[in-house]
């Protein structure tokens, strides 16, 4: 009973007659990877999906100019733009619509989402995955063999060039192995998206400043960071965080840039200020060191001074925000 509506949309939808195609990998559809500036998952997969910019993502739904926070575990999960909402609201900029279909499968339900994969990687719409890389982070659905049948996926954590292989085993359930396939739909007007998406980061404001403050602050909390094995747990989560906000920030200057000709002069002004505000939020976050992970960062983190210093670029952050928000809401005024 549980399979009834994601069963019904599918035969209602899935064309039953033999495929004369039986693999197909779309190859254009290169390795994601993280710390290359596509480091939230969600848009990554979507932007490669769909054709839409990575950045236009970010900023029409107002994730690049929002900070998320776990005060009590620090997961790093918590920073990166995720749920529903979320979803919709970049799909709906990208001019898609999402129909999720959730595992477990049954054998009548595997053999309409075969179809359903098939169907959509022929129509080079590939279908979004999330969980098959460990995290329940985002992936796509590149390919099918039909032998098998098999799937062939991209994730953040495939550890080669080719793309992942898997079987009806990867599809346990929502964030391991749940399938969001896409429908391409009218994308609203761009002039009416950045409105929504700088409505969005006003009426965020509050909320990520509040979660920048708890960030620093557990930085000059010096018995957070006494247990060694704690310390390195927390050090790999804040680098984590902090990638997500660099590539946030960086791609919210960006999207206020290439919005900027949409408007006229006035409110267009307001958003190249904003933009210079969040990419000074981009650069002051970066001082506190990027890149990959490894035993010296966790080692830094043991020292008072350095945790310090990076709660002092936080605030820097939280300025440079403060800033751009003030600068999104003049432009917003002005904006018909």
């Amino acid at each position: 009973m549980g399979h009834a509506p994601g069963l019904h949309r599918l035969e209602a939808r899935v064309p039953r007659e033999r495929r004369l195609t039986k693999r197909r990998i779309l190859k254009d559809i290169a390795r994601l990877r993280f710390g290359e500036g596509h480091d939230c998952t969600l848009p990554a997969a979507l932007a490669a999906a769909s054709g839409a910019e990575y950045d236009w993502l970010l900023g029409c739904s107002g994730e690049a100019f929002r900070t998320g926070i776990d005060e009590e575990t620090w997961d790093p999960l918590a920073a990166a733009p995720r749920g529903e909402r979320t979803a919709a609201e970049m799909a709906r900029a990208a001019g898609i619509r999402l129909d999720p279909v959730a595992p477990p499968y049954d054998e009548e339900m595997r053999a309409l989402v075969t179809d359903r994969i098939a169907e959509s990687v022929d129509a080079h719409l590939p279908p979004l995955v999330r969980g098959l890389g460990g995290p329940p982070e985002y992936g796509l659905l590149i390919g099918y063999d039909l032998d098998g049948p098999a799937f062939f996926a991209r994730t953040f954590f495939d550890k080669s060039e080719d793309a992942r292989r898997v079987g009806w085993e990867a599809f346990a359930d929502a964030e391991r192995g749940g399938i969001t396939f896409l429908d391409r739909v009218t994308a609203p007007d761009r002039a009416a998206s950045v409105r929504e998406g700088i409505a969005a980061a006003l009426a965020a404001g509050d909320e990520s400043d509040q979660a920048l403050e708890s960030w620093a602050a557990a930085l000059r909390d010096d018995a957070r960071w006494t247990d060694p094995k704690h310390a390195g747990t927390a050090a790999f989560a804040d680098h984590a965080m902090r990638t997500i906000l660099v590539d946030k920030r960086r791609a919210a200057a960006r999207f206020l840039r290439s919005a900027r000709g949409i408007f006229p002069s006035a409110p267009g002004g307001d958003l190249l200020r904003a933009a210079e505000s969040y990419g000074y939020a981009a650069d002051a976050a970066t001082k506190g060191g990027v890149g990959e992970f490894n035993g010296g960062v966790a080692m830094r983190f043991i020292d008072v001074g350095h945790r310090r210093a990076w709660a002092k670029n936080l605030d820097a952050v939280r300025n440079h925000d403060r800033e751009g928000r003030e600068a999104l809401g003049a432009a917003r005024a002005g904006m018909r």
